[in-house]
């Protein structure tokens, strides 16, 4: 029994794998898996089936890279590649798309070309792309690229001096090829033989080292980078080779008596007296007032004053400090005397307070300036300027998204890298500083920016139109019941680039067939207002936004309803220079009533008629000036204002010689006529000569007869 019972568990373990594999097969046996991704950087490639390494827990692409603005090829293989149908890389902000995303030439790859911003500071940086396969059916799946810059800074320093003097600071360079990228936190180490710290100033690192006890002390000093790097053991980093040196503290000439303050703060408001604590001596006199100056030589600058009060079981003394000055370790020793003579030495930075002098703002790499108006939306670098700016902190009340520039740092000046959010509801944005406001702010202005007129609508009998659509004349040919104006509100404001609030007006003018001005009205106080779905719907203050529908009748007192054949109706809309600045835009929609015909009765002087009577021999001789009554129509041309065609046609009376009085050739008659006649084309001529032609029916004789002849015809 037992051994029929291994014998199926050895088949069931064999079958195992191969029903699973089955199951996660699709039923076509194809699937367009990613095979690999790669990165062509010059002449070199990084492939995320070699290259890619485990950091933080997530599967990284690791490249190295010189140039910040690096542009890189990336190239995408699937097992399948015939089998996708839809493809497309996911915009990102940390990068350009110069070559969009396309199968190469051999159709064996995606191919894209891509420069990125700033490898320097980007962080989580990734490619994304989504695509639509076909495997018996359509499939979507998307693709997450993690990727991991980076860069081996190099990194060479020589000790310049081996020899300190307990108290004194030192300042050497280290030289490092992209400082940039180094994490520098200008930040003394504490309690230790030889203290020191890292900083950078004017694209320079420097090392500052300070000793604190006599000696010769091994001093190793840990640089670090802002982001990981793959180390000489192929995993990623922030470790840069430790700096090993060997220095030699030596006593300072006169007894160092240190102050347990790095930093002391001079504030003038309070008298710059504090309490203190300093390194007892047993030559120290209790109770006694002590000056400190710049130099040992008598008549130094007055620093300050030192109350020794009384000793403390820490071996130390408590002290009151008054200060009168200012002093950076840098600049040299701190001499306590008696009188005029030195008798100990102290150091430390005695620093103005914390103030804010002046704050600025640069928008695109522009000019700084003193305007504190931000939009939503918008990035912007600030700049505070002041004293002892490098020991406080600052931050924005609002505001998650500010990142300071390490680079530009210091004493006197900070700088910060600002995104204002677009649905930001605070109309002001406090510096704090330290926990407390400042007293300056950002202003956060809604935008008012001019934005083409595709906003606007216009109904005049064929519904709602945009204006900018409307390029040309308009020839409307039914009677205009009303003139109607609209805005779109969802159009105003897009989803990446907000424009508020828009101030307009209008002018309204109506003429007449011959261009006789009949009526001007000016519009004024329109505003559009975007739409509430906007992400600044809700800020925006309503108050003044126009509602509804703006109906023309409403306003001119000659309605549209009522105007002439061929009147003219012409809009010109344009925003109010007084409350956009920049650029503004104007359009104007011309309205014309067009007639395809019109109907009047015409008196012509026909000469020179030949008329053929039915039922007579031969035509008639050539008659005299005639005299005809026409109700006719004219046609006018489809295509223009008021252009007449040359014919016309129309039924009337025609008195037949009726300015010819010979007596013995009376050939005078009245007939009824259907006439037609054709015009020259030109518009300016003051005398023509029409030709007519048509037939009728004499009443005098009773007959039917058929005529054609000139005319004359005079326009005054």
């Amino acid at each position: 029994m037992t051994n029929y019972r291994n014998l199926f568990f050895f088949v069931l373990l064999l079958f195992l794998p191969l029903t699973f594999f089955v199951e996660a097969q699709p039923r076509t046996g194809r699937t367009p898996v990613l095979r690999d991704v790669v990165l062509w950087i010059d002449t070199a490639y990084y492939a995320w089936s070699i290259n890619s390494v485990i950091f933080q827990g997530v599967k990284q692409l690791a490249f190295p890279y010189q140039e910040s603005t690096t542009v890189a090829e990336l190239r995408i293989y699937f097992t399948h590649p015939e089998a996708i149908q839809q493809w497309r890389l996911l915009p990102s902000a940390d990068f350009q798309v110069l070559d969009s995303l396309m199968p190469a030439p051999s159709h064996d790859y995606l191919v894209a070309r891509l420069r990125f911003h700033d490898l320097s500071t980007a962080q989580f940086l990734s490619l994304n792309f989504w695509l639509i396969y076909n495997d018996g059916g359509l499939r979507e799946q998307f693709f997450n690229i993690r990727l991991l810059p980076y860069k081996i800074p190099q990194v060479r320093f020589h000790l310049t001096k081996d020899e300190l003097y307990v108290g004194e600071e030192e300042i050497m360079d280290i030289e490092v090829s992209d400082p940039k990228i180094l994490l520098i936190e200008n930040k003394w180490t504490e309690n230790q033989v030889i203290d020191y710290k890292i900083s950078e100033f004017q694209g320079r690192v420097r090392l500052h080292l300070s000793a604190n006890q006599p000696g010769t002390h091994n001093l190793t000093i840990q640089l670090a980078t802002r982001q990981p790097f793959i180390g000489p053991n192929g995993l990623p980093t922030y470790q840069l080779p430790p700096i090993q040196m060997t220095i030699q503290a030596r006593q300072s000439r006169l007894m160092f008596l240190r102050l347990h303050k790095n930093d002391i703060v001079y504030n003038e408001q309070n008298g710059a007296e504090l309490e203190v604590e300093m390194d007892y001596n047993k030559s120290l006199i209790m109770r006694k007032t002590y000056r400190i100056e710049n130099q040992e030589e008598a008549g130094g600058r007055l620093i300050g004053e030192i109350f020794t009060k009384s000793k403390l079981s820490t071996n130390r003394v408590l002290c009151d400090l008054r200060l009168y000055g200012l002093h950076r370790q840098q600049d040299g020793y701190l001499y306590i005397k008696d009188g005029d003579k030195a008798v100990y030495l102290t150091n430390t930075n005695i620093i103005p307070r914390t103030t804010i002098s002046r704050v600025t703002v640069s928008r695109d790499g522009a000019e700084w300036t003193d305007n504190l108006s931000v939009q939503p939306g918008e990035s912007l670098d600030l700049r505070i300027e002041g004293k002892s700016l490098h020991k406080a902190t600052f931050s924005f009340d609002g505001l998650t998204t500010a990142r300071q520039d390490s680079v530009l740092r210091n004493e006197n000046l900070i700088q910060f890298h600002l995104k204002i959010p677009s649905d930001i509801s605070r109309r002001r944005i406090a510096l704090v500083m330290n926990g407390q406001n400042s007293g300056f702010n950002l202003t956060v202005r809604e935008f008012q920016r001019a934005k083409p007129l595709d906003f606007i609508k216009i109904d005049y009998g064929k519904g709602y139109q945009r204006i900018t659509d409307i390029t040309a004349i308009v020839l409307y040919d039914k009677v205009i019941q009303e003139v109607s104006i609209a805005f779109e509100a969802d159009s105003i404001d897009l989803p990446n680039r907000f424009f508020g609030k828009q101030y307009l007006e209008a002018e309204v003018r109506i003429s007449s067939q011959t261009n006789q001005l009949l009526e001007f009205r000016r519009i004024e106080n329109l505003c559009a207002c975007p739409s509430e779905n906007s992400p600044r719907g809700a800020a925006y203050d309503r108050k003044d936004c126009t509602k509804g529908v703006v109906l023309l009748n409403s306003i001119l007192s000659r309605k549209t309803r009522d105007l002439d054949d061929w009147s003219k109706i012409e809009i010109v809309f344009r925003h109010r220079p007084d409350r956009h600045s920049g650029d503004v835009y104007s359009h104007k929609v011309e309205i014309v009533l067009q007639r395809h015909y019109s109907f009047d009765i015409d008196v012509s002087f026909p000469a020179g008629l030949i008329t053929k009577k039915i039922g007579e021999e031969g035509f008639t001789s050539l008659g005299g000036i005639s005299l005809a009554i026409i109700a006719q129509f004219r046609f006018f041309q489809p295509n223009k204002v008021s252009a007449l065609r040359p014919y016309r046609i129309g039924v009337g009376a025609l008195a037949l010689n009726a300015f010819n009085f010979n007596t013995t050739n009376d050939n005078r008659d009245l007939g009824l006529v259907v006439l037609g006649s054709v015009y020259p084309s030109r518009r300016d001529l003051k005398l023509s000569f029409p030709l007519f032609g048509g037939f009728g029916y004499l009443i005098r004789e009773t007959k039917w007869f058929f005529l054609v002849g000139p005319g004359v015809r005079i326009q005054l």
